[in-house]
Formats: structure tokens, sequence, C-alpha cells
């Protein structure tokens, strides 16, 4: 029984609480005051869904409070019992972050916070899944004619799964798939052993063996033969070696005397070379010095350019700022003497007009000034020129003496590579007469090696000819042994075919018996199916009869019955002919609606006695009001003998009267975007 329902910013509820008890509970309420919410908060605490969310008509984030406050985190306690023991599952579901769930078991925790193993704990505690429990328990609003809008296939496909008949058709199914896919490979396996059987052949056999018996005395004979060929080879391959160590020897002495040779060619060269250029030493030696010593005068003579030429400079630089101061001086002078010869002329130091005489005084003696200037200017430029001729005669002197220096150098260098040369002519005579002395005797001993290239090239060729016969031996028992090898195999796997197609044949017989026990087991699924599904149906019928005389108000029709003929499930109802008719076909609106709410009644009454619970969720849509009276009455007085906690979801005020355990009126105030409130209602005794 389900006890009691906390929900904190779930949908409009902002903390909303419910106690609910044995028998019948209405809440009634306005649309949109948050009935049906209360609803999808009980199955979502008990499964982590419900149907709006299961069918995507809402999301997961859509259930948290948006208005009037936009809430983060949402959460759900709910209190149940079930066979004698007590439950609590607390929910919750963040904006941001995961899901959590938990689930105690009389105050022990016994899973979570993972909703999955909550889920599997609900289940295994109340004996249902969600699917079960979404359709023959939960009653969503709008849906309770779901089973009459089904088509006649679909309705066989939902009741067998609520009956629980789905399985039996799913093993059949599997058993029939799993029956052909035998005989495929009894079919698959006989086809083969047909054709090992066609293939294998004692002949063939025969052949295989003969060849082998050829194959084994070819290579004795060819190992015999390889036995006296490695002999001639080993002989040959020690003549090779010793012929070519004496060739060794041979090609040394030659090398060696060949570069003697050379170098004595070369010897000889040089030594021509330096007695047609040579001069006695001594000759040598007065002519170096001489070289020297007239280089050592060049060198003086360079310095002393040198020494001329910087002091040229210093005259030059000198003679060169005089000259332009007395230029300066020049200018000022001319400008003062221009000053002076000008009208009204100022004394320089007073700055009064000068009288006519003082005037002619100062102006000759400007004058004179001018022209001792100009003698003096001209005296050091005359100076600077001839600084400037000293300066080049100096340049001159020493391009001359580097040019001497260079070529007195070389002359140097070549004296004393001449005399280099002359000292160690006698060094290369020695080197000369040595090497001759040497080659000498190499020749002797190269006449001595007595070495036939003829010979070796011969034994060579044997030698190679005999070790490629030997491989070509060698190759050859390989194959053939290789071929015997192969040969074997095949003969083993003729063997092994046979041993093969003896357990196929065992196996085929075996597949076979299978297949006839697996007709036998799909026959008796297809008789358990049917004889279960006839029991179930005759139950819910038997529901259903009591049921309608409790919830239809009139008398035309007086029965209804679930009508299962050819495959296709029926929902029918009885006139007081006797006569029974398609609900879906002739009944009014209304009348369906009864009928549905018979059909829903008897499923949860058959398929869930255990749970014992029943929620619809605005059950009076198409009835009239005497309808309405007659359904409120039962839910109040009859249905509570049947079912133990009956939830009536609905805004029909009418419906109050059918509340037996507890009544909440939902209140909301829509237009200010208020939140629900719900108030219990004190029943009448």
């Amino acid at each position: 029984m389900i006890e009691k329902i906390r929900l904190q910013n779930w949908k409009t509820h902002s903390d909303s609480s419910f106690e609910f008890e044995k028998g019948t509970n209405v809440l009634v309420g306005q649309m949109g005051a948050g009935k049906s919410s209360v609803m999808d908060a009980i199955c979502f605490a008990l499964f982590g869904t419900f149907p709006g969310l299961q069918a995507r008509r809402i999301s997961l984030e859509e259930v948290i409070m948006n208005k009037p406050i936009e809430a983060e985190t949402t959460t759900i306690e709910l209190q149940f019992g079930h066979g004698g023991k007590s439950y609590k599952v607390e929910r919750k579901i963040k904006r941001k972050g995961s899901t959590e769930a938990k689930i105690w078991l009389d105050n022990k925790l016994i899973a979570g916070p993972k909703p999955r193993d909550v889920n599997q704990a609900v289940e295994k505690a109340i004996e249902i899944n969600y699917n079960l429990f979404s359709r023959a328990v939960y009653s969503e609003q709008n849906e309770i004619d779901y089973f009459l809008r089904l088509t006649p296939k679909d309705r066989k496909s939902k009741f067998d799964e609520l009956l629980d008949l789905q399985k039996y058709e799913n093993v059949r199914s599997n058993a029939v798939t799993a029956m052909n896919r035998l005989k495929t490979i009894a079919k698959d396996k006989s086809g083969w052993v047909a054709e090992q059987k066609a293939g294998l052949s004692k002949e063939e056999e025969s052949k295989l063996g003969k060849r082998i018996e050829e194959k084994e005395k070819e290579n004795k004979e060819l190992e015999a033969g390889l036995g006296k060929k490695e002999k001639e080879g080993k002989e040959l391959e020690k003549e090779v070696k010793e012929l070519e160590e004496t060739e060794k020897v041979f090609r040394n002495l030659k090398e060696s005397i060949s570069k003697n040779k050379a170098v004595m060619q070369e010897l000889e060269r040089n030594l021509k070379e330096i007695r047609e250029k040579a001069k006695p030493e001594a000759e040598l030696e007065k002519e170096k010095e001489s070289a020297s010593k007239e280089l050592r005068g060049i060198e003086k003579s360079l310095e002393e350019a040198r020494s001329i030429e910087e002091k040229e400079r210093k005259k030059k630089t000198e003679f060169g700022k005089e000259a332009a101061l007395n230029q300066r001086q020049a200018e000022d002078l001319n400008k003062h003497l221009e000053e002076l010869q000008g009208l009204g002329a100022e004394c320089p130091t007073c700055k009064q007009n000068l009288e006519e005489k003082t005037r002619a005084a100062l102006i000759e003696e400007a004058g004179a000034k001018v022209k001792k200037v100009a003698i003096e200017m001209e005296k050091a430029l005359k100076q600077e020129a001839e600084a400037n001729s000293g300066i080049a005669k100096a340049k001159e002197t020493l391009e001359k003496g580097m040019q001497k220096k260079d070529i007195l150098k070389e002359k140097e260098m070549k004296i004393s590579q001449l005399l280099e040369a002359v000292k160690k002519s006698k060094e290369k005579e020695n080197q000369f007469k040595m090497l001759e002395k040497e080659t000498k005797e190499l020749d002797e001993k190269l006449g001595k090696t007595k070495f036939d290239e003829k010979k070796l090239i011969e034994k060579r060729k044997n030698a190679i000819e005999t070790k490629a016969g030997i491989e070509a031996g060698k190759r050859s028992i390989e194959a053939n042994n290789q071929l015997v090898k192969e040969i074997r195999t095949s003969l083993e796997r003729i063997e092994k075919t046979r041993k093969q197609i003896k357990e196929l044949e065992e196996k085929i017989k075996a597949v076979e018996a299978s297949i006839e026990k697996m007709n036998y087991f799909v026959n008796s699924l297809l008789a358990t199916q049917s004889e279960l599904r006839t029991m179930l149906i005759s139950t819910i019928n038997e529901a259903m009869q009591d049921i309608w005389q409790r919830i239809y108000p009139y008398k035309d029709y007086v029965s209804a019955k679930m009508d299962v003929s050819e495959g296709s499930y029926e929902l029918k109802a009885r006139e007081r002919s006797g006569n029974w008719v398609r609900v879906e076909g002739i009944l009014s609106g209304g009348e369906r609606s009864a009928a549905a709410i018979c059909i829903r009644i008897a499923f949860s009454l058959v398929l869930t006695r255990n749970l014992s619970w029943l929620i619809l969720d605005e059950p009076t849509h198409n009835l009239d009001s005497k309808a309405i009276e007659t359904l409120g009455r039962m839910m109040q007085m009859h249905l509570p003998l049947i079912v133990d906690q009956i939830f009536v979801i609905t805004h029909d005020l009418e419906m109050k009267k059918a509340a037996s355990a507890s009544l909440y009126v939902l209140e909301r105030e829509k237009n200010e975007d208020a939140v629900t409130s719900p108030v219990k209602v004190m029943l009448e005794n």
C-alpha cells in the first residue's frame, strides 16, 4: 500500500505532502492544478520514469519547478508497504548533475545512489515491472481506452505481453529458428560427407604409396653419390687453398717490386732536376746571404720613406690649419674695411660717427693688415702644396721599395728551396741505392716462387663445379623428402577425412534426432500457450462480468467479455437478447469508456493480484451523470472489496463521493503562476 508521498519543486508542487490509506483515494481539482503530476511522481519514485517521460512528451528537466521560481533540484519521497515490509524511496533530479536515488527497507539502505539499482530493487519488492504497472495498474489521462484504440494485431501483441504469454511465443519462435538452423546444418554436413566420399579412392592411395617408395629409393642413390663428391670436394678445396697461399706470396712480391720501382723512378727524376738546376752549395749560400743583405737594406729604406711620409703629413696638417686661419682673418678684415668705407661709419669701440681723418687712417691701417694676412696665407698654401709633393714622393718610394722587396723575398725563397734540395739529394741517392738493392733481392725471391696461375684457375673451377653438384644433390634429396612429407600428409588427411565422415554421420543422426524432439517441443509450446491464454482470458472475463454489472448503470448491455478468435482479441458486450456485439463497432463513446474501465480493473485484479493497486486518471471521460454516479458508488463501496488501494484523479466534483480512504482537493491560482496547495478533506463516516 502507498502510504505517503512528499513532492518538493516537482512541477507545480513547491512542497506538497499526501497521506493515503487502504480503499479509494480521490484527488480533485481544476485543470492544471497538479493532480496528474502526483500520480506521475508516484510512478517516477517507483520506476524512475512515467508514461509522459517514457514517450518523451516531457523531458526530465521539465519536471523541476520553473515558476513562480526556477528551482535547481526536485526531490520525491515515497513510503509504501508490501508483503509485510516497509519501504522508502527517495529520488533527486538536478538541472546540473546526475539523477540520484535511494531505497530503504525497514530504515536500512538497500540500494543507491544509482537509479538503475533502485529500479531493480523496487521491481523485486513489488514483483512487477514498469511495463505491467503502466498498462494494468496506472491508467494515464486519456489512456483509459488505450486497448480499444489498438488494431487487432497490435492488441494481440500487447495482451499477450501483459498476460506474460509473449515469452512462450518468443521461445517457440527461437526454437523454430534453431530447428531450421539445425536442418540447414544437417543438410550442409550431409552434402559435405557426400562430396568427400566421392573424392576418396583406394586406387589413388595406392599410387601415392608407390610414389613414396620411388622417391625414397632415389634419395638413397643420391646420398651414396654425395659421399664420393664431398670427399673429392674436400681434396680440391685443400689444393686450392695451398695454391692461393702461394699466389698470395707471389702477388705480394710483385706488388713490393712494383712499388719500389715507382719510388726509384720518382727519386731518379728528382735527382736529375736537382743536378740540372743546382750550383755548388757554397755558391748558393753566398747568393742567399747577398739577397738577405739587400733585403735588409730595402727594409731600412722603406722605414725611412715611411718616416718622411709621416713628417710631410704632419706639415700638411699644420700648414693647412694656418692657411684656414689666415683665410678667416682676411674675411673679417675685408668686412671691417667695407664697413669703414661706407657712409656714416662708426667707431667700433664707442659707436660714435668717425671723423674723416680718423676714418682714412683706419682704412689705411685695415688695408695694410689685409695685405699682410694675404701674404701669410699664400705662404701657408705654398708650404701645404710642398708637403703634398713630399707625401707623393714618399709614397712612390714606398711602392717601388715594396715591389723590390717582394722580388728579393721570392729570390731568397727559391735559393733556400734549391739549397735544401741540394742538401737532401745525398739522402735521396742513398735511398735510391737501398731500394735498388732491395728490389734485386725481391726479384730473386720471385724467381724462386713456383706459382702456376692456370693450374689455380682450373682447380678453382673444378672445386666450384663439385660444390654445385653437391648442393644440387642436397636440394634434390630435400625436394624428394618434402614431396614424401606432402604425400604422407595427404594420406593422413585422407584417413582423417574418413574419421570425420564417420563422426559427422553420427552427428547428423544426433541432429536429426534433436530436430524431431524440437518438433515435439514447439508443438507443446503452442498447446501450452493456447491453454494458458484460454485460462487467463477466462479468468479476466469472469472478473469483467462482475465489474460490468457494478459500473454500468443501464440494462441494455448486461455483460462484457474479451473474445479471442483467429488470433484477434475483441472486446464485446452482451445485449439483453443474449447477442454479443463488438464494443468498438456498436457502443457509444460513454459505453466504450465504461467497457475500457471494466477491462482496466479486470487486468489489475488478474495480473497484479499481489500488488492490488489501481490508478485511474480522469476515468469519467465520455460518461453521463448516471454512469458517473454509478462509477463513484462502485469505487467507494464495491471496488475496495477486491482491490486494496485505488487512486482516482478527476476534475469532476461528483467523484468526491467515490472516496472511501482519503480525499484531497488541489487548489492553484493559475493566473498568478501560484504553486499547488493540496487540502485534505475529512470524510463523513
